[in-house]
């Protein structure tokens, strides 16, 4: 193989191999809505790397706890008076369209696996599934246990108003007396009921 072709063709292999090492998002995970995926809408489970789509709201931490490659669980801590009221400036889940759409007018269980974090760990902590303007099911409070448990709330669903999708979060938050606390979440299950 002469110079005049060789070098060229190695130059380009070497620019493939460090773009492609480079390239945005190559490893990144796809974190967005919950989304069932045009699965099963009876049961939407968010586990592992799923876990990444929580999002930290108001005045809070979200850190992943990792079992090799993949997230085993996240830790939500929050200082004492930093989360507010309304479910969407709270650490949440945001549903996509295709959740709110079979949701909507129905009843739902929503089970949340959590333990209080170590250290500094909350004594209880709360979950509020909102669907938008259509209203909230209200916090919901639960005592922790020092080790996983799950716990579970059901709540009617409003049916939408009108044709325009509503946005629906599944908030949850450590309760804070005092100090910094935090909760640890290891899945969360939505089961959509029989009537």
């Amino acid at each position: 193989m002469s110079d005049l072709f060789f070098y060229p063709v190695a130059l380009l292999a070497a620019l493939a191999i460090i773009a492609g090492a480079a390239l945005p998002g190559r490893d990144r995970l796809a974190c967005g809505s919950v989304s069932g995926a045009g699965t099963n809408y009876q049961n939407v489970e968010v586990v592992g790397d799923d876990l990444c789509r929580m999002v930290a709201a108001g005045q809070s931490d979200i850190d992943r706890v990792m079992a090799g490659e993949e997230i085993s669980s996240l830790i939500i801590t929050a200082g004492a008076g930093m989360l507010g009221d309304r479910p969407e400036r709270n650490p949440h889940f945001r549903l996509a369209a295709d959740l709110e759409q079979q949701f909507a007018g129905r009843r739902v269980r929503v089970t949340v696996e959590a333990k209080p974090t170590q250290p500094r760990g909350a004594l209880a902590f709360e979950m509020n599934y909102s669907a938008g303007q259509e209203g909230n099911s209200g916090w919901q409070l639960f005592n922790l246990t020092p080790e996983y448990r799950p716990y579970s709330f059901v709540w009617n669903v409003p049916p939408r108003e009108g044709t325009e999708q509503a946005i629906d979060y599944l908030s949850i938050r450590p309760i804070v007396p005092e100090g910094t606390r935090g909760v640890e979440i290891r899945s969360v299950r939505f089961e959509r009921l029989p009537d």
